[in-house]
């Protein structure tokens, strides 16, 4: 499967490109192919593998902004 999606922090103001860095790098970190672009970072896999990955996404996002 191919998920397309985005982590969005809120309440940490408007400069929020750490925290998506965050994210995208846990994604890289996965080893499982992934591409990121303006919108979306999307990742390939099983279905355990992808939700996994976009579980531990949000995350590492959540250990740092009071909502995501």
């Amino acid at each position: 499967m191919i998920v397309a999606f985005s982590v969005t922090p809120l309440g940490v103001g408007e400069d929020v490109g750490e925290y998506v860095a965050d994210a995208v790098r846990v994604v890289r970190e996965s080893g499982l192919p992934n591409r990121t672009d303006a919108m979306f970072t999307s990742v390939e896999g099983d279905w355990d593998e992808v939700m996994a990955v976009i579980k531990r996404a949000v995350a590492v996002v959540e250990e740092r902004a009071p909502r995501v």
